[in-house]
């Protein structure tokens, strides 16, 4: 019976070990597999080209990329939405007379590179 009972804790400690290190390895997983926060970057980059050109199209006021910057600082990928998130601001640190933010376009980048979501401010 004794010889039994080591046996059986020695089952449930290996056991619960594994799942120890199984669930760890889980955790590690940050969801950023795909591309890293450059190519996140560069993607977003080109699709805020392309709502910028046809913003200038459409609108009386311009936008010119000079007054526009990506600061990589702020790039991070989120847990929550499983995607990269980058911004651009205005350099001059205004979006209007009225407001105090500089930013100016928010992208969602996925990990296999896609654009999931996208908010512009013009």
């Amino acid at each position: 019976m004794v010889k039994s009972l080591a046996h059986v804790k020695k089952i449930m400690m290996t056991v619960v070990s594994l799942m120890a290190v199984l669930s760890l390895f889980g955790c590690a997983e940050d969801g950023t597999g795909g591309i890293d926060n450059e190519k996140a970057e560069v993607i977003a980059m080109a699709q805020f080209e392309k709502d910028l050109q046809e913003h200038n199209e459409k609108s009386f006021k311009k936008i010119s990329m000079d007054d526009v910057e990506l600061l990589s600082k702020e790039t991070h990928f989120s847990s929550e939405a499983k995607a990269w998130k980058i911004t651009f601001n205005y350099k001059d640190g205004l979006t209007s007379e009225d407001s105090a933010t500089n930013s100016i376009a928010h992208y969602s980048v996925s990990p296999g590179g896609e654009i999931i979501q996208k908010s512009t401010s013009f």
